[in-house]
């Protein structure tokens, strides 16, 4: 594995599906562990019952494992041994990274297949989520260069706008170590009071 991080939008939205999987595992009653001895016949019998999936098993004499790809850059993946530890995993490069994993107490599989059977509808969330993201992102970059030229046509001084993480921005006037947290809302009241 990889030194790299994950990509933010897409990982986290996953991630937050994973947990809600795990959970499901964790409460689902008259639940049975999946033990290694049982992994073949199951693998065998779930990859069956999907045939659009890609599904990859390997078999070895202390684990295995089962993948399933999400889509062409997210995969899930099981790692049979004592226990069970799945993981989502982000294609990074050449190469799929960790985003996230668990122990799962009992069998995944029936909570993997009413994943895949929702997958369509996910991969809708997903698509108007990142869009979302991806308006507001531009909406900001717009404030923030609306922020800079009142600033310039109304400081007499050198600054920097910076946006933050949460849809505010800090005005910076090194000269007078100032740091000024400003929204796209006050900015003009604030830049006034300066002079």
């Amino acid at each position: 594995m990889s030194a790299q991080k994950y990509i933010d939008n897409e990982a986290d939205f996953w991630k937050e599906h994973f947990v809600h999987l795990q959970h499901k595992n964790m409460v689902r009653t008259n639940a049975q562990p999946l033990h290694m001895a049982d992994c073949k016949a199951e693998f065998e019998a779930f990859t069956a019952s999907h045939p659009d999936a890609k599904i990859s098993c390997e078999y070895f004499p202390s684990y295995c494992t089962f993948e399933v790809s999400l889509t062409s850059t997210i995969k899930l993946r099981l790692f049979i041994q004592n226990n069970i530890k799945a993981s989502m995993l982000q294609k990074c490069g050449p190469e799929y990274i960790k985003i996230c994993d668990a122990k799962f107490p009992y069998n995944p599989l029936p909570e993997i297949d009413e994943f895949l059977d929702r997958l369509p509808d996910y991969l809708k969330e997903l698509e108007t989520s990142l869009e979302k993201k991806s308006r507001s992102l531009r909406h900001q970059k717009l404030a923030q260069e609306f922020i800079k030229a009142y600033a310039s046509a109304n400081l007499k001084q050198a600054f920097t706008v910076n946006s933050n993480e949460d849809g505010t921005f800090t005005l910076t006037l090194p000269s007078k170590s100032i740091n000024i947290q400003i929204t796209e809302d006050d900015f003009m009241q604030k830049i006034d009071e300066l002079n």
